[in-house]
């Protein structure tokens, strides 16, 4: 039996890039069952109806959910559109990215064995999921599979693509850098071993792509140096994801002074 494989999407004003990005999921050629779970975090352009209008043609078999959520990581209001054998889309307050993914990764927990982050502007080649899950049976130790990138800039006059080579895995290298892709898959198991006291998985107090208010872009990092504590980490060098950069990524949007605040909470994580 293949794993069942969990593609956590969080979304926040994507509209023009979010169908794209799900799509790519559905090209997939792995055999075993993936299932998207995407968390819309209160975006204020016409995301959410695109994806409302994906969900109603693309599955007969609907389920509806309207309530107020009240967790550890997540309180507020809480909408969701399911297929169960193929996605589960849910409505959010804006919270963050990081907030966004745990609510949908605590949605994934108990169907899921392996999770694939994807932003809502990214999308994964068709082969991606396939070869990176091959490299996780394969290998017990490996908690994280991560592979290079094609870059598309599309937010000024001189477009082009260029290729994004990540290094290999070490320790060393990943306390100095952040070498691993943030659209890696993850291992449950190893993901077990990392969750937060309060529940997170992604510490809310840092965040990633598309947040609104919240701006950071550290939260990948943090989490591949709290899971290097338990497992390995393998690189894949082959180009399985298209990332874009449209102007409207977090990183661009990083502050010294944000950074800095970023960086004492990395700080406690390798001290």
């Amino acid at each position: 039996m293949k794993p069942n494989v969990a593609i956590i999407l969080a979304n926040y004003n994507y509209g023009e890039y979010v169908i794209d990005a799900i799509k790519s999921i559905d090209r997939q050629t792995y055999d075993g069952k993936i299932k998207i779970f995407l968390v819309n975090d209160g975006s204020t352009d016409d995301s959410w109806t695109k994806i409302l209008d994906y969900a109603y043609k693309n599955s007969n078999n609907i389920k509806l959910e309207n309530k107020t959520f009240e967790s550890s990581y997540y309180n507020g209001q809480y909408e969701s559109i399911e297929d169960e054998e193929k996605f589960k889309f849910i409505n959010i307050s804006n919270s963050g990215a990081s907030t966004a993914r745990n609510v949908a990764m605590w949605e994934a927990w108990d169907w899921a064995d392996v999770f694939g982050i994807l932003d809502a502007d990214d999308e994964y080649k068709p082969e991606k999921i396939n070869k990176l899950v091959d490299i996780l049976i394969e290998h017990d130790e490996v908690g994280v599979a991560y592979a290079d990138y094609d870059i598309v800039k599309d937010y000024t006059d001189l477009k082009y693509t260029s290729h994004e080579f990540k290094q290999s895995y070490s320790k060393e290298k990943l306390l100095n850098s952040c070498v691993v892709h943030s659209g890696s898959l993850v291992k449950k198991n190893y993901l077990e071993k990392v969750v937060l006291t309060n529940k997170e998985i992604f510490d809310s107090r840092l965040h990633g792509p598309g947040s609104g208010k919240f701006v950071g872009c550290t939260e990948d990092y943090d989490l591949w140096l709290r899971l290097s504590n338990y497992c390995i980490m393998c690189h894949v060098p082959e180009s399985l994801s298209v990332v874009r950069e449209s102007g409207k990524n977090q990183s661009m949007k990083m502050t010294s002074e944000t950074f800095q605040q970023n960086a004492k909470i990395l700080s406690s994580r390798i001290l």
